[in-house]
């Protein structure tokens, strides 16, 4: 198993062993005590609403080697004392990436990040490929993701970078060093600390200033038309469809466009057609990119067409399930308004026409002043008919701002500020279920569905 020994450790974070470091390697690390190995230095990350110097005990007693602290403990386990432990976590994973000799690519965007690390896993071939596990990309899932380069034996890396508020793009952009920067999309998310779409774009182009000099940025045209992008232009590539304006002089422009639900892109694959399993057009264009990104790391045509039909949307991702005479579509996870818009017109597409539809909405979460309009304007394209029905749940403006943005009569509009009152109503409803708001609501416990 690979380690990590205590001298280089102390290098690399500038840190100082109390008395000895650990007679033996390090061979992990973790800062859930509840999720201790044998052999793991504990990290005490003291940046949240818990201290972690107040569990290095029970650490030391399911099997910790080490931990890493900012204070001296009256504890027998090896101590490295640092400034600042999650600037600590960030010194080792920019350090162990930068011994990794394989292609690092990193993804970022609005909406969308997720499930694209998950199509270029397939694309790319799992067994030569390491990824976020599930969606730790911010500034402690990154590094945790990056300590597994350590002698991985993987010859790609696919890293996800979130952020919510200024500042942290920084920090991740120099931990992951990107070879390869995808950008799925550019929306109003986060604007509660973000401040404007601007401000988005701003610290979403920081991944591309903190990456490898000669690193190739892959996004839509959508996202390229923001002026942040520009200065990399001699390094972008634009996908855009067949018809739409590209802003710009980048390197290159690839077109694609939609056939029978299928992606084509000439340019590149002839006319060999994708087949993604999505009727979201957000999917399917960052499936698109996605292609994009596999043809530029020199995968071959047939193995990223059957690496792309084997991905399937993770639970409560765009999900669909079909029981007996109901229909659902389940996207819980989380919600914004380039999101819901989204999921909005795959619903739309993919629920059958026979069915009454009821829309389940939770609000959305962090979009600050511009709140109230965001909601309204992310459900003015719904047309309701007479058997459908609308849930809204959360605070009362926001429900108020989402009714707003459709026509809708009294009978058809339940309003509630949680999920528990809305059990009865969903369960006598018999139909097309759309179900989609921030992650705080947990939607998906109204609907325990297991499988598809």
């Amino acid at each position: 198993m690979a380690s990590f020994h205590s001298s280089e450790l102390a290098e690399w974070t500038g840190g100082r062993w109390l008395n000895d470091g650990p007679a033996e390697g390090i061979t992990g690390f973790c800062f859930d005590s509840r999720k201790i190995q044998s052999g793991d230095c504990f990290i005490a990350l003291t940046s949240g609403q818990r201290d972690g110097h107040e569990y290095v005990a029970q650490a030391l007693q399911d099997g910790a080697t080490a931990a890493l602290v900012e204070r001296s403990l009256e504890l027998a386990i090896p101590q490295l004392v640092v400034a600042d432990t999650l600037l600590a976590m960030e010194a080792i994973a920019a350090a162990i990436r930068s011994q990794f000799d394989g292609r690092v690519v990193a993804v970022t965007g609005s909406c969308g990040k997720t499930s694209t690390k998950e199509m270029l896993l397939h694309l790319l071939g799992p067994k030569d490929t390491l990824v976020t596990p599930g969606n730790w990309n911010n500034r402690i899932g990154v590094p945790m993701t990056l300590f597994g380069l350590h002698d991985c034996g993987k010859s790609t890396a696919v890293i996800e970078a979130g952020i919510n508020q200024p500042g942290e793009m920084s920090h991740l952009g120099g931990m992951i060093y990107a070879d390869l920067v995808l950008v799925t999309n550019i929306g109003p998310a986060h604007l509660e600390k973000l401040g404007t779409l601007e401000g988005v774009v701003r610290e979403k182009s920081l991944l591309m200033e903190f990456a490898n000099a000669t690193a190739q940025l892959i996004l839509p045209a959508s996202a390229y038309c923001h002026e942040a992008f520009a200065s990399f232009a001699d390094r972008t590539t634009v996908l855009a469809g067949p018809d739409e304006p590209v802003k710009g002089s980048p390197k290159r422009i690839v077109r694609y466009r939609i056939e029978d639900g299928k992606i084509r892109i000439a340019e590149l694959y002839g006319e060999m057609r994708f087949e993604v399993a999505s009727h979201s057009p957000g999917i399917r264009s960052n499936a698109a990119l996605s292609l994009v990104a596999a043809s530029v790391l020199g995968v071959p045509a047939d193995r990223a067409k059957t690496g792309l039909e084997n991905w399937l949307p993770t639970e409560n991702r765009g999900r669909v399930v079909v029981r007996d005479d109901q229909f659902f579509y389940l996207d819980g996870y989380n919600a914004n308004p380039a999101s819901m818009a989204d999921a909005l017109v795959a619903f739309c597409e993919a629920a059958p026409d026979h069915l009454a539809r009821c829309y389940v909405l939770g609000a959305m979460n962090e979009l600050g002043s511009e709140a109230e309009r965001l909601h309204t304007e992310s459900v003015r394209a719904l047309s309701l008919r007479a058997q459908d029905r609308v849930c809204l749940i959360g605070s009362a403006n926001l429900r108020a701002a989402y009714r707003a943005g459709f026509e809708a009569t009294s009978e058809q509009v339940y309003e509630v500020e949680s999920t528990d009152s809305l059990e009865s109503v969903i369960a006598s409803f018999r139909g097309a279920f759309f179900v989609k708001g921030s992650r705080s609501f947990a939607l998906e416990q109204l609907f325990p569905l297991t499988s598809e």
